[in-house]
């Protein structure tokens, strides 16, 4: 049987993975004076400012020269050629990840208890990874995920879950599957003006879900408890890693995390977005030896959403039908009117 240390009832949810409790405890709390600091720093200011120009850069270029915006055209139209894929990525990521949630005894995250339901997750994860009774199983998935969320608030920083049960939901039994093979689409008929819906939404549904994930951890985390955050920053020795103050570690992080959920909820340059916090994600995940595992729906998630882009509702998808009267964010370049 796993046992569990006493945790604070604190808002927070990745940090409580890698803080000693009794420093969360200690540390906890807002400090505004500590966050702010690197504002009235002008050697950290100036940085600051020089990070946003070329960052503006960086994406006017993209737009602007010709072999740039080219190269950026043919992997925007590459990637909607993987759109096939996405039932399997999302079947496969929520299922890896209730598998191991079950087999640690944890409820979706690693600091969550999950006993009672371990067996459930391990069950429900097989079934999704093989594609068996899948629209079944991934509502399942959903009633595991708000069980959870009843039972401890740290669920808030894993709302990809919801959402990406559901859209496995929608899509059903697509191939490679166990019901593929068997023709088995339990819940298909009645239900499907619902799944319609969800799946003509998708790119929503996940940027939405992502996009708030990321903003409240900004806020729970960096904004609410910056020394919980400092903590992380001292034991790691990431001053090391960039020479800044732990402060400016703290605000940077915090920002920068905000940003690319704001963005993503916005659905403005939501591949480009998508990808650069996959990447961060990962190097975040390795470097503090975190239960990578127990995450992967949220790496699923950001996989999809490269491929499907914002979506409707979208900014993205206003600047597509401005300047390239199409509707939403998967249609090629090449099958748009030239702008």
């Amino acid at each position: 049987m796993n046992t569990f240390p006493e945790i604070p009832s604190l808002p927070l949810a990745h940090v409580t993975y890698i803080v000693d409790p009794e420093k969360l405890e200690a540390l906890a709390g807002r400090d505004w004076s500590f966050l702010l600091s690197p504002l009235f720093d002008s050697l950290y200011l100036t940085l600051i400012l020089v990070t946003l120009v070329v960052t503006v850069g960086c994406f006017a270029a993209c737009e602007l020269v010709r072999p740039l915006r080219n190269a950026c055209r043919g992997i925007h139209d590459r990637l909607l050629e993987y759109h096939s894929f996405i039932p399997l990525v999302l079947r496969v990521s929520l299922g890896v990840a209730l598998v191991v949630a079950g087999t640690k005894q944890v409820m979706l995250l690693p600091n969550v208890p999950g006993e009672s339901i371990s067996t459930l997750e391990v069950v429900i994860g097989f079934f999704l990874i093989v594609g068996f009774m899948v629209r079944l199983s991934a509502l399942v998935a959903v009633g595991i995920y708000f069980f959870g969320l009843y039972t401890s608030h740290y669920l808030l920083g894993s709302m990809e879950t919801a959402a990406a049960a559901l859209l496995i939901a929608a899509h059903g039994d697509g191939p490679p599957s166990i019901d593929d093979i068997l023709n088995i689409d339990v819940l298909s008929r009645v239900l499907e003006p619902l799944w319609k819906l969800l799946r003509v939404h998708l790119g929503f549904l996940l940027r939405i879900a992502l996009g708030s994930t990321l903003i409240w951890l900004a806020i729970t985390e960096k904004a609410m408890n910056p020394r919980v955050c400092e903590a992380v920053v001292i034991d790691y020795n990431l001053e090391s890693v960039i020479p800044v103050s732990s402060a400016m570690w703290v605000f940077a992080v915090g920002v920068i995390e905000f940003a690319v959920g704001l963005v993503l909820v916005l659905g403005f340059y939501t591949r480009t977005f998508s990808i650069i916090a996959f990447f961060v994600l990962t190097l975040s995940f390795f470097y503090f030896r975190e239960e990578v595992a127990g995450h992967v729906t949220f790496f699923g998630a950001l996989l999809v959403l490269m491929i499907t882009g914002a979506g409707y509702w979208s900014i993205d998808s206003f600047i597509a039908r401005k300047t390239r009267q199409v509707r939403g964010t998967a249609v090629p370049y090449g099958q748009s009117p030239p702008s």
